[in-house]
């Protein structure tokens, strides 16, 4: 049966958000062109066209309004009559709903954190903070660089090229979480797997990865119930260890609670550390003379991740839902309209960085909100910036050199995030080889 309704339900959607989008061109002002490819390839030009007509538009496509000045997106991450929780909003739940059919839906049926106001946001952010203590996130660094070094060492020596992304970005961080929760080496790819199609399944416009996502969400959560079990019986240092045994004021998470929060880190985790990464050495290989500059210290290196986030955030859009009637900068808001808060935005807004369209690792102040703002500020946030870290400084003493061999950039399709798909390099094979033998002979010292 869901064979032949997803296709029509997918059809109906996209003549609405096809008519919507030339409402808001037409008649509107937060769509810039009709050109899909325009604002996959390069969507900043559109983003500063929609700003300078006003920080706050009306936008029929989104149900709701697009907040894209520095200062008013701030103001909303941390405005309490906004909310975080969707199932507020009457319109996105009815696409979900009529989507995924019978099967449960992250943030819908299972809440997260992210998805929930205070006082229950506050309570469950203090006991899943006890799994991300910043001396344990540091602890993990041997970890961390072991698991790089054995992504690096399975791309073969005389290939001369390999794809960033396939071969260290887009698995290093599904490992990394599923060792956090001492998953077993076997089984660690399933999280990849997840990760995509709970990340799909946030893509409004099509039914198949919504449902494919609810699918994603109930699997995970079984395997997370059996893993918990064991735990229960015998815990130990990992993250899901520390989770049930976490505890505030007598209080501590239910097992629903535990398994949403799991899932919520690996999709959180997972999509936004491979972006970075990729967006990040995408930037560099285009600009090197700034890759030479990275090169040359710790400090350089961590100005090219800020400025990397800044310029190329992964995370292009954050949801709010309006929780009660107000009037700002003159804009009326009802209650249950979206709030489409562009991070993207936001952080090329020239009342925050100066010559924001310029990419510059040498900037003096970064000033971005690509892991959020307020109560809701990124959790993994440390976690994300040791990971890259990690991975430039394994790649830049592995690689003396590093060119970028695509003819040009194969950007994703889900508008609420921004990276390469692939990234295709190619690397000194000699350098390498000289590294290896280095690193040989310290060991054996």
């Amino acid at each position: 049966m869901k064979q032949v309704v997803l296709p029509i339900l997918k059809a109906a959607m996209q003549v609405v958000m096809w008519v919507l989008k030339r409402v808001d061109y037409y008649f509107g002002q937060t769509v810039t062109s009709l050109n899909p490819l325009e604002s996959l390839i390069d969507p900043y030009p559109g983003f500063n066209a929609v700003r300078d007509k006003g920080p706050i538009l009306r936008s029929y496509m989104n149900n709701g309004w697009i907040v894209t000045g520095y200062k008013e997106v701030t103001e909303f991450l941390r405005d309490q009559r906004v909310s975080n929780d969707f199932s507020k909003n009457a319109f996105m739940v009815r696409i979900v709903r009529l989507a995924a059919g019978d099967v449960d839906v992250l943030n819908i049926d299972n809440p997260t954190m992210l998805g929930q106001d205070p006082p229950d946001h506050t309570r469950l952010r203090k006991l899943v903070a006890k799994g991300f203590l910043h001396k344990y996130v540091q602890s993990l660094a041997p970890t961390i660089e072991q698991l790089v070094d054995d992504l690096l060492d399975e791309i073969p020596l005389d290939s001369g090229r390999f794809d960033v992304m396939q071969s260290l970005a887009r698995p290093l961080p599904a490992i990394v979480i599923a060792e956090m929760m001492g998953v077993p080496a076997s089984e660690r790819h399933l999280f990849e797997r997840w990760s995509e199609q709970l990340l799909g399944g946030t893509d409004l416009g099509n039914p198949a990865l919504i449902r494919k996502g609810g699918e994603a969400n109930m699997e995970m959560r079984a395997y997370l119930a059996e893993l918990a079990e064991r735990k229960r019986g015998a815990p130990g240092q990992d993250l899901i260890s520390q989770l049930i045994m976490a505890e505030e004021d007598g209080d501590k998470l239910s097992a629903d609670e535990l398994y949403s929060n799991c899932i919520l880190l690996l999709v959180a985790g997972h999509e936004t550390t491979t972006r970075l990464i990729g967006n990040c050495l995408y930037l560099l290989l285009h600009h090197p003379e700034q890759m030479e500059v990275a090169r040359q210290s710790e400090e350089n290196l961590v100005n090219a991740l800020e400025e990397s986030l800044r310029y190329e955030p992964p995370v292009q859009f954050m949801a709010r839902i309006v929780k009660e009637s107000m009037t700002v900068n003159d804009c009326k808001l009802k209650q249950g309209q979206m709030l489409m808060l562009s991070i993207a935005a936001a952080n090329r807004d020239p009342a925050a960085n100066e010559n924001p369209d310029v990419f510059d690792i040498k900037r003096k102040k970064i000033t971005h909100v690509s892991f959020g703002y307020g109560i809701h500020l990124c959790l993994g946030m440390s976690l994300a910036r040791l990971e890259a870290k990690i991975v430039f400084n394994r790649l830049f003493n592995r690689f003396p050199e590093l060119v970028y061999l695509g003819e040009k950039p194969n950007w994703g399709t889900n508008p609420m995030f921004r990276g390469v798909e692939t990234l295709l390099v190619g690397t000194s094979i000699s350098g390498v080889q000289e590294h290896l033998s280095v690193e040989r002979h310290v060991a054996s010292r």
